[in-house]
């Protein structure tokens, strides 16, 4: 939460068990969003989100009604969901009465092997102290497409992709220069007379072309080791994004290259 007022305890919903029931489990819910209210709107487009997509959400916005106690609604709720979500701005770090909020779920699961806390980053901050080595969601300068996008894929066990990953086989190799054979008339001793396959001209260009797709495929590997590590949704999305645009461009100097041969 963010304040004893209810405005300022943001994430709190009012979760209740059913009449004569006392059992937490009977109203289990998947999520619980612990915000501020300064990112009230972002706590309730994340809730939205996830109640779209078929989770079930428990968010004070929503969930803590009048006539409810403020300080029981929010212990419910803490224990009544399976894992809580962190809505990360400079004011959720700065705020004393989000702070039990997320280390209740820490406390619950300290070495998140269930994932208890999911941090979603909405605002400019970094967060430190046991904060600091969960993974968060990054949802900074993406469109609410890709926002949605890594928001639903972080809640998945897994992150295997929907399509089958290409072969890294087709990754352009540096291509070894061929050696030229030597004229079959050539007096011993004597050099092979040169006969240039290619002008000047071409033969520049060409070693220009070669350079450029030696240092697209440095590129591309470089991506390609970037992505194997990067968890964040979001920027999987840039960097594969990437790694199509490198495809391309190499693909491109290679139809040139293929129509001047190579060169020394």
């Amino acid at each position: 939460m963010s304040g004893a007022t209810g405005d300022e305890a943001a994430g709190h919903p009012g979760v209740h068990p059913p009449p004569g029931s006392t059992e937490v489990e009977a109203i289990m819910k998947d999520f619980f969003v612990s915000y501020n209210r300064a990112d009230k709107q972002w706590a309730e487009w994340i809730a939205w989100t996830l109640e779209e997509a078929g989770y079930s959400v428990a968010i004070q916005a929503w969930d803590f009604r009048p006539g409810g106690n403020f300080v029981l609604d929010m212990q419910r709720a803490a224990a009544a969901c399976e894992k809580t979500i962190a809505v990360l701005s400079q004011s959720y770090l700065d705020s004393a009465y989000t702070q039990p909020e997320w280390a209740a779920a820490f406390a619950n699961d300290p070495q998140s092997l269930q994932r208890k806390l999911m941090p979603i980053r909405v605002g400019q901050c970094k967060p430190d102290g046991m904060l600091r080595p969960i993974v968060y969601i990054d949802l900074i300068g993406l469109s609410e497409l890709e926002a949605e996008q890594a928001v639903l894929e972080a809640m998945r066990d897994r992150a295997k992709p929907s399509q089958k990953p290409a072969f890294p086989g087709s990754v352009v190799p540096e291509r070894a220069m061929p050696e030229k054979a030597t004229f079959p008339g050539t007096v011993p001793g004597e050099p092979a007379a040169a006969k240039p396959a290619l002008s000047r001209v071409q033969q520049i260009k060409a070693k220009a072309l070669q350079e450029q797709l030696e240092s697209l495929s440095a590129d591309y590997e470089a991506v390609s080791k970037q992505l194997s590590y990067t968890t964040n949704a979001g920027d999987r999305n840039k960097l594969q994004r990437q790694m199509e645009a490198i495809e391309r461009e190499m693909t491109e100097v290679e139809v040139e290259l293929s129509a001047l041969g190579y060169a020394d």
